[in-house]
């Protein structure tokens, strides 16, 4: 129960900081366990995050490994013209937090 407190704690944290529109959790295969993305028109790209972002994280944490076997990737952050995604892998999850993107 504590830690159930905790997840939801962090959750609500990292939806109230500036710039995040939201996070979807999926497990390793790409189903999405939770996400608050709940507008039917933002289904497709939940899917289509949750599909392709842990592919990528599990390469990124494959190649800090080879290149330190005591290492490990804490997240990754992915920047584009529109969005800002970091994208968190652990143990059976995958955690990405989708932002707008920062006009510099």
């Amino acid at each position: 129960v504590m830690a159930s407190i905790q997840v939801e704690d962090t959750l609500k944290r990292i939806s109230q900081q500036k710039g995040v529109e939201g996070y979807i959790i999926s497990d390793e295969s790409g189903n999405v366990l939770r996400t608050t993305f709940t507008d039917e028109s933002e289904k497709e790209m939940v899917d289509k995050l949750a599909q392709d972002l842990p592919a990528l994280a599990t390469r990124a944490s494959s190649a800090v490994r080879d290149l330190d076997p005591t290492n490990q990737m804490r997240f990754v952050r992915l920047q584009t013209r529109k969005k800002e995604l970091m994208i968190s892998k652990d143990t059976g999850f995958v955690m990405m937090v989708v932002q707008g993107s920062v006009q510099g």
